[in-house]
């Protein structure tokens, strides 16, 4: 049994499926890969992970690969990078790729004080996705892939360990795609490792592609004075997600009239303003020339 790729339904058509005491949101995927600005390293094992399973049944069959790959027919992925660098809309986008739907699984929400129950909420969104032929992503999946307790003191430790061992069997036994995101990579158990095929390193824009992201987020018709290339100059340590809260911030300004246009001196303030939020959350910026900005770095330590 291998990878089944069908059209994904119209997002009018999302549905809520209810297993046990939990929901489940399959979702139509909204993103593509063309409007995703990826590093070049990146987009390259995007492209060997679409054509591991485009060429599946030549791999397995034609080529032998099935002599040492012997459990599920499934395809494990990690994403890896600091957050707001497209990770959760490059998923998206592979679903949208692959004709697939999606859900979105967060451990925090499938974990319960039960023991017992955290397993069965995994068993439940495994058996939902495949079923519905729905692409499976975790985010802050360390919650869930992070080395198993050594020293068990409580009940509550043996339902975690519990709920990793249910996850391993779950990954040798699933038959779709499922894709893993984390800014906390180091802290995979060993175990899971082995088990994923792909892990795909997300790297912060640099000068091209936060050009390229600031011409998809902020359009022409925008009031401004200032090139998309100061932009991306000025934003320097900036990641998509961070591109994308700042375009809100500036166009409900020009909404509000507060500005008339959006122009290097208030990006210079937006981008200040937004940089002392992100510190006080302990969120990491990387800055090469702090000459302009007077920014330190700091340490990130979760995705927003």
């Amino acid at each position: 049994m291998g990878f089944k790729i069908v059209q994904a339904k119209n997002s009018a058509n999302d549905s809520s499926e209810k297993k046990g005491d939990f929901d489940y949101l399959i979702e139509t995927p909204k993103w593509t890969l063309d409007e995703v600005t990826l590093s070049q390293p990146t987009l390259n094992k995007i492209d060997e992970m679409i054509a591991y399973i485009d060429n599946r049944d030549k791999l397995l069959n034609e080529w032998e690969f099935n002599r040492f790959l012997k459990t599920g027919s499934g395809l494990s992925v990690n994403f890896f990078g600091k957050p707001g660098t497209g990770k959760s809309v490059t998923a998206e986008a592979i679903a949208n790729k692959m004709g697939m739907s999606i859900i979105k699984a967060n451990y925090g929400e499938l974990e319960s004080e039960l023991v017992g129950k955290t397993s069965d909420h995994l068993m439940a969104v495994f058996e939902t996705a495949e079923k519905n032929n729905s692409l499976l992503f975790f985010d802050e999946a360390d919650a869930i892939l992070s080395k198993r307790i050594s020293n068990l003191s409580q009940a509550a430790d043996y339902g975690v360990n519990t709920a990793k061992s249910t996850m391993l069997t779950l990954l040798d036994k699933f038959n779709g795609i499922i894709i893993f995101a984390t800014n906390l990579f180091d802290n995979y158990d060993e175990a899971f490792l082995r088990r994923i095929l792909f892990d795909v390193e997300f790297l912060p824009p640099d000068l091209e592609m936060r050009e390229k992201l600031w011409r998809f987020h902020l359009s022409e018709k925008v009031p401004k004075e200032i090139t998309y290339e100061d932009l991306a100059t000025v934003s320097e340590g900036l990641c998509g997600g961070d591109i994308r809260k700042l375009t809100i911030n500036l166009g409900l300004k020009l909404l509000t009239g507060k500005v008339n246009t959006i122009d290097k001196t208030l990006l210079e303030t937006e981008i200040k303003n937004y940089r002392e939020v992100k510190v006080k959350h302990n969120t990491k910026i990387v800055v090469t020339d702090t000459s302009n900005n007077g920014f330190e770095q700091n340490t990130s330590i979760r995705e927003e």
